[in-house]
């Protein structure tokens, strides 16, 4: 019999503007200089996307994130004790259509800031159903020649472990304040990957990972592994990337959780042996002087 109900997927897409042909854009700048680098470039990202969006702003080494007690309570479903603003940021993570991230290299890595969330992680799965499939950008700014270090491996870790879809990826030479802005191609490529932000097409893999495209990987003595995904692959005579074993970190919510599934099992492990280990561990209580470098400053 024929459904004559409503068609619910031909209906409008209400966004978290509240407009349907509007977006939220939220962008996450990692530099603390204000109109630096990553703040314009965020911004003049945001501008060359299609639409009437609304672009929001975070400066994220302003924020007070932390450092993890390691008491696993979030991974039993308990409130973290941290009282911070860890839950904000993914509050806002999880309200917006799409995120901008844009970091700059410090000593071959991303800001510090980007890794203290990320040691927080397992929060990330109070919003991973929120956040998953939504689309994003991530831009590295360097200034040496070549000298652009492991930083896109941590905005990659930090974008896919929330589940995000990353849409382009870019690493751009820009040292001085503002600069970028005054390279034309520059300019040019905002506008490239902000059209490409909402597209469905999804991206081509790097000549990094065949599987999740991360460029660091583990040389083996006959193949290698991934660092972010964990997958495993070869590369022919040819050149070309052969695909042995699927890490398995990533995929839908239901399969990322499973992660959390284990945790909780390894917590629950610890709180049957704690007796056992605190036998074992006890007599080294007294080893070594700890150095308090608060009463040196002063």
């Amino acid at each position: 019999m024929e459904n004559k109900g409503k068609d619910f997927n031909s209906k409008p897409k209400q966004t978290a503007s509240g407009h349907p042909d509007s977006k939220l854009i939220l962008g996450l700048v990692g530099s603390p200089r204000k109109l630096g680098n990553c703040e314009v470039f965020v911004k003049e990202i945001a501008r060359s996307i299609p639409g009437d969006n609304r672009l929001k702003l975070i400066r994220v080494p302003s924020l007070n994130i932390e450092t993890c007690l390691a008491c696993y309570g979030c991974v039993m479903d308990q409130p973290c004790p941290q009282k911070d603003d860890m839950g904000p940021l993914l509050h806002e993570i999880a309200k917006a259509d799409a995120i901008i991230i844009a970091a700059p290299v410090y000593f071959l890595g991303s800001h510090s800031m980007f890794k203290r969330i990320l040691d927080r992680g397992f929060l990330f799965y109070t919003v991973l159903e929120k956040t998953f499939g939504k689309p994003c950008i991530l831009v590295n700014f360097y200034g040496m020649k070549n000298r652009i270090g492991v930083s896109p491996h941590t905005l990659m870790s930090f974008a896919s472990f929330l589940g995000l879809a990353i849409k382009a990826r870019i690493n751009v030479r820009a040292a001085l304040p503002g600069e970028v802005l005054t390279d034309p191609r520059k300019k040019e490529t905002a506008k490239k990957i902000a059209s490409m932000l909402f597209t469905e097409k999804k991206p081509t893999k790097s000549h990094g990972c065949p599987y999740c495209g991360c460029e660091i990987v583990r040389m083996e003595e006959t193949r290698f592994s991934c660092t972010l995904c964990h997958s495993i692959f070869s590369i022919d005579d040819k050149g070309k990337k052969i695909k042995l074993k699927d890490g398995g970190i990533f995929g839908n919510p239901q399969h990322m959780l499973l992660h959390k599934a284990w945790l909780r099992g390894m917590k629950e492990n610890f709180l049957k042996k704690r007796k056992e280990i605190l036998q074992v561990s006890l007599p080294y209580k007294e080893d070594g002087e700890w150095v308090e470098l608060q009463k040196l400053r002063s």
